[in-house]
C-alpha cells in the first residue's frame, strides 16, 4: 500500500492521528518536523532565527523528496508543506495524500491550549485576536494547496473513520 501523507495547518492533529493510524495499519510512523531537527542539529524556532525560512523550507523540500513510494510510512508533513516548490505534486505522486481540515477558530483554541511554543510562524505571544487573524489568513493562503489532497476530512475524524475512507481510495484505484 501507498505511503499516506497527511498535511493541514499547524495544530490540525497530523502527528497524533498518524500515530493512531499507522499502528492501525501496521505502518512506521514519520514526523517531518522530528526528521528535519535531527538533519539541522537544531530546533525548528532555532533555524527559523538562524538560518531563515527560505533555508528551512529548502531543508523540508530536500527530507519530503527522500521518502520513496510504498515504504509504508504515514508521514505527518509541516503545515507548510504542500505551499513551497513542488511539494504537493510529489506528495500526490508518491502516495495518499489526507487533508485534515480544522477551522481556524479551532486551530486557534488547541494552540492556546498547547505548551509547546515551537511553531515560529505562530506568535503565541500575541493578543487573541491577532493571533486568530493571522491563523485565519494563513489558513486561507494554504487552504487552495491542502484541497488538492486525495482525502479531505474534518480534523476531529477518529481513527476508524479514516480507515474506511481509505479502503474506499484503494478500491478505486484498483
Amino acid at each position: 500500500m501507498k505511503n499516506i501523507f497527511l498535511v493541514g495547518m499547524p495544530s490540525s492533529g497530523k502527528s497524533t492521528l498518524g500515530r493512531q493510524l499507522a499502528k492501525a495499519i501496521g505502518y512506521k510512523f514519520v514526523d517531518m518536523d522530528e526528521l528535519i531537527e535531527r538533519h539541522e542539529n537544531q530546533t525548528i524556532p532555532e533555524i527559523f532565527k538562524w538560518k531563515g525560512e527560505s533555508h528551512f523550507r529548502e531543508v523540508e523540500s530536500v527530507i519530503l523528496k527522500q521518502f520513496t513510494p510504498n515504504q509504508k510510512l504515514v508521514i505527518a508533513t509541516g503545515g507548510g508543506v504542500p505551499c513551497f516548490f513542488d511539494n504537493m505534486d510529489f506528495i500526490k505522486a508518491n502516495g495518499t495524500s489526507v487533508f485534515l481540515n480544522v477551522q481556524p477558530e479551532d486551530l486557534f483554541k488547541r494552540i492556546k491550549l498547547s505548551d509547546a511554543n515551537n511553531r515560529p510562524l505562530i506568535d503565541k505571544s500575541n493578543n487573541n485576536q491577532a493571533l486568530l487573524e493571522d491563523i485565519k489568513k494563513r489558513y486561507d493562503t494554504r487552504l487552495p494547496f491542502y484541497m488538492r489532497a486525495d482525502i479531505k476530512i474534518d480534523g476531529n475524524i477518529e481513527v476508524q473513520q479514516l480507515l474506511w475512507l481509505l479502503d474506499e481510495i484503494n478500491e478505486k484505484q484498483l
